[in-house]
This record gives C-alpha cells, structure tokens and sequence, in this order.
C-alpha cells in the first residue's frame, strides 16, 4: 500500500494527464457516432423531400448527388475520426516515453546519491576516527606524522570523489556540458604535469606522437585520465605506459599497465559501481570511480573501454574522444 501511494505520489501529473488523455478518446468516438447519425438522418429526410417533390430523371438526379454528398460526408468524418485517433495513440506514446525517461533519471539521481554517499563514508569514517585518537592522545607522538599524511591522503580521496561526481553531473546534464576543440597531446600533458605535484613517486610514460584536436570537456577528461591512473597505481604494478593514436573520427588514448590483469569476459563488469577485487572473479576495478569515468566518456560522446590477456597479463583501458570536425576532414 506504501509503494502504491509513492507510485502515485511522483506520478501524479503523469497519470492525470494520461486519464485526461484517455476520456478524449470516448469523447472523439461520440462524437463521431453522433455526426454520422446526423448525416444518415439527414439523408434521410432529403430523400424523402426529393421524393415528394420530384419526380423521373429529376428525382433520380437528384438522389445521385444526394448520395455522392452523404458519402463525401460520411468519409470526412470517417478521415477525421482516423485521424484524432492516430493522434491520440502518438499522444499515448509521447507520454508513455517522458514518463520512462523521467523514471530513469530519477533512478539515476538516486543511484548517484546512493553511490556517492557509500563512497564517502569510508574517508569520513578514516578521518573521524584519526581525528579522535590524535584528540585523546592514543597516537604516540613519533606516529603523528604518518597518521597525519594518513588522513591527508582521505581527504585527497574525498576531494577527488567530489570532484568526479561534480564534473559527470555538469558532463551529462542537458545544456551543461562545456565542449571545446584542444590539442589532446598538451591536454594530456598539463593533466600528467598536474598530477605529478601530486603522486611525484608514480611512473607514468608518455609519448605524444602526432598532433590532433578533439572535442571535449577539459575537467571531465582529467577526472577520466586520473582515475585510470589511480586505478594503475593500485593494480598496475609499477609503470604506466600512455599511448595516443587517432582511428578514424576517433581519438584514443590507452593507460596501460602490467598489473593483475582481469579475465577477458569480465571487461565491461569492471564498469558496474563497486566491482573490485574479489568480485565474481574481477580481479581488477576501481568501484565507483570506472562506473563514472564511463559515463563521463559517453557524455563526450566518447566511450571508455577495458581489456586483459587475463590475470597476471595487465590491463588496457582505452579513452576514445571524437576528433575536432575540422581535423576529421583534413
């Protein structure tokens, strides 16, 4: 019963539009039925008129056209009828869609808010917990230096979530998303150059070749690109190759690693929120973090791949952005 008034709750305008739209049909049908008997009644009185006042070829004459008007009549109302019908059902579909649509978003909008508060529990709770024992003096004094860069390290976490939420929320949301044509060889060089402050310990290799525009948002591919790399760092075993190459009306960008690896039938479960490490024999993923790079890379009209000889092989996870138009064609 709950469930029922909570369907109708967020349904109301959708499903008082649809019985709106539902009493137009019985009411065009009556409608129709009651001009059709008009005309029949009508004919009918003509010919009876026709009848006592004529007679011979006249009567007959005149009976034709009487039937040729009746029938032009009866087939407007007829070609009317047909099409608020047609219109109806349109009607009834265009409905039917916004309604789905708007379900999926609000699921969406809920599966976000689920996902993003699950993810920054687990930091909150870290640095809760760090600041209560520096608080009560249970960290000895020689440790307070590395539970301090501890908790640096979570909040760096929690920034880089927000960060990631913010920039697929603005990258998918309609009328938001910032594209704009830049050189990928120096994006990728000022995200890498950025991230270096950062992570200075990491190995990344990267060597542009040629040079080619695409369009993008510039926010939304450095979250990309800095979740794969942390996904490297936690799996990839060391060195992180970047290798950039154009195909087609596409631009793709590969992170590659020789970490874990993953089973090759298990490359788009890695892009479900919070499959990790363990996970149905996953052995590589970076939780929520893969989920919303993927959405951020469709939302450029791009796409986000993954790929593994097997465990122990390494990974390949593959950025694709379009090409710029005007270099596509050149």
């Amino acid at each position: 019963m709950n469930r029922f008034r909570l369907f109708l709750k967020r349904n109301l305008d959708v499903i008082a539009f649809g019985a709106a739209l539902m009493s137009v049909g019985p009411l065009m049908a009556w409608w129709s039925i009651l001009v059709r008997r008009n005309i029949v009644e009508s004919d009918a009185l003509l010919r009876t008129s026709i009848a006592d006042n004529f007679e011979g070829t006249e009567r007959l004459t005149r009976i034709a056209e009487l039937d040729e008007a009746t029938q032009k009549q009866l087939f407007m109302i007829a070609g009317e009828s047909t099409l608020a019908g047609l219109l109806l059902c349109v009607l009834a579909v265009v409905l039917f869609m916004v309604a789905k649509k708007r379900q999926r978003e609000t699921q969406r909008l809920h599966s976000m808010l689920s996902l993003t508060t699950h993810q920054l529990k687990t930091p909150l709770a870290g640095v809760r917990a760090l600041l209560q024992s520096l608080g009560n003096g249970s960290i000895p004094a020689e440790l307070h230096g590395r539970f301090l860069n501890q908790g640096i390290a979570e909040c760096d976490r929690l920034e880089h979530m927000v960060e990631t939420t913010l920039a697929y929320q603005r990258t998918v949301a309609r009328g938001a998303t910032r594209p704009e044509v830049v050189q990928a060889r120096q994006l990728i060089g000022e995200i890498l150059e950025h991230r270096r402050a950062s992570f200075p310990d990491d190995v990344v290799r990267w060597e542009p070749t040629e040079q080619v525009f695409v369009t993008c948002d510039r926010d939304a591919v450095r979250v990309v690109l800095e979740n794969l790399l942390d996904n490297a760092r936690k799996y990839g075993g060391g060195q992180v190759d970047l290798v950039g190459q154009a195909k087609g009306a596409k631009w793709r960008l590969e992170v590659r690693d020789h970490g874990q690896g993953f089973p090759p039938a298990d490359a788009d479960r890695l892009f479900e929120p919070f499959e990790r490490g363990g996970g149905k024999g996953v052995a590589h993923g970076s939780g929520l973090g893969l989920y919303l790079s993927r959405q951020l890379a469709r939302g450029m009209h791009g796409e986000l791949t993954a790929r593994s000889d097997g465990p122990g092989q390494g990974s390949v996870f593959a950025l694709e952005l379009p090409l710029a138009r005007e270099v596509a064609r050149g």
